[in-house]
């Protein structure tokens, strides 16, 4: 082998001509190579995800592997077998704030023999680091023609009847997909219920099943006294004023009371980071600070303090929305404080 590629290398250097024709019929052959095995569906790569789970959908095109494995961030590792005659997988996976990459590997006798990366921006309003997304991710949004009509090989993609009010969970045409959604301790009514018609308008266009904006025509069609309670106040917690429930409440699932996105405190500094210390409940009356955490609620029993102990998180007549609607701050001290 050695010796034919010094002959190669004394002709070439004498045959500028031989040294082109060579590399013309070399570059075809050496560019060759084979089908992919797989190839992911979704989610596409570089897309922004504002939900906490993203469906990755797999196509096996050829060479049969064993299983196909699927990683985010090196981590929750989830294997699937392959079956003959099977020609698309999916699986549902969670997602941490920021970007996501998402790793999916074919297997052949225990060996990975194909892999294939996509990277997802999980951007949140609650997350300090993370609720501005890149200009590089963009919005991919599921329910739209291409993509509802190529997983409509496999599920069902056209409202029923029993979409409406479904009798059990598997009845809705959701559920296949997005059931992790209702994986907390605390479900909302109509994710209880799989009555995801109840939110998500079935006639929306361009993208199928989205909800009415802001949040608040849709939630006040339940939660009339809120509405009623609330538009009377003179002052608003901007989430309120805005219409944003969901910014603060999961619509469908948490493991928080309320179906708070985090606990009480950790949400509401979360924007009100300078709030945290607890100085701002004394200033004016003492140095020091007053805890806004870690003690029990003198006015609600069994619960523990936090900041809306004394704030109400939705709307006042107090302007620092106090819960006594009494602007005097000293009035709500003295609710916690008894004096002579």
């Amino acid at each position: 082998m050695k010796a034919a590629v010094e002959k190669l290398r004394s002709i070439c250097f004498f045959s500028p001509v031989f040294l082109i024709s060579v590399f013309v019929f070399v570059l075809p052959v050496a560019a060759t190579g084979s089908p992919e095995i797989f190839s992911v569906v979704l989610p596409a790569d570089n897309s922004m995800v504002e939900g906490d789970f993203v469906s990755v959908v797999v196509k096996v095109n050829s060479g049969s592997p064993d299983a196909l494995r699927v990683s985010r961030n090196n981590s929750d590792v989830s294997n699937a077998p392959v079956h003959e005659g099977k020609d698309y997988y999916c699986r549902t996976i969670a997602l941490a704030y920021g970007p996501d990459e998402i790793t999916v590997s074919a297997l052949k006798g225990g060996k990975i023999v194909e892999t294939k990366k996509v990277t997802v921006f999980h951007r949140s309003d609650i997350s300090k680091e993370y609720h501005i997304n890149p200009p590089e991710f963009t919005n991919n949004p599921f329910h739209t023609g291409d993509k509802r009509n190529e997983c409509g090989l496999c599920h069902r993609m056209e409202l029923s009847e029993k979409d409406i009010k479904p009798a059990n969970p598997g009845d809705s045409m959701c559920y296949q997909c997005h059931k992790r959604i209702t994986s907390y301790s605390n479900v909302h009514g109509p994710a209880a219920r799989w009555a995801c018609l109840t939110c998500h308008d079935k006639s929306s266009s361009p993208v199928a099943f989205s909800t009415k904006q802001p949040d608040r025509d849709a939630c006040y069609t339940c939660h009339q006294e809120e509405k009623e309670k609330w538009t009377r106040k003179k002052y608003f917690h901007g989430p309120t004023a805005t219409g944003k429930c969901t910014l603060c409440h999961n619509p469908h699932a948490s493991n928080n009371p309320f179906w708070l996105r985090k606990p009480t405190w950790d949400l509401c500094v979360t924007c009100h980071e300078d709030r945290a210390s607890g100085a701002h409940v004394i200033v004016g009356f003492g140095s020091g600070t007053h805890p806004t955490k870690g003690r029990p609620d003198p006015l609600r029993y069994g619960k523990e303090l936090t900041c809306a102990s004394c704030h109400n998180p939705h709307a006042s007549n107090s302007k620092a929305l106090f819960r006594n609607d009494d602007d005097d701050p000293y009035n709500l001290c003295k609710a916690c404080h008894k004096y002579k």
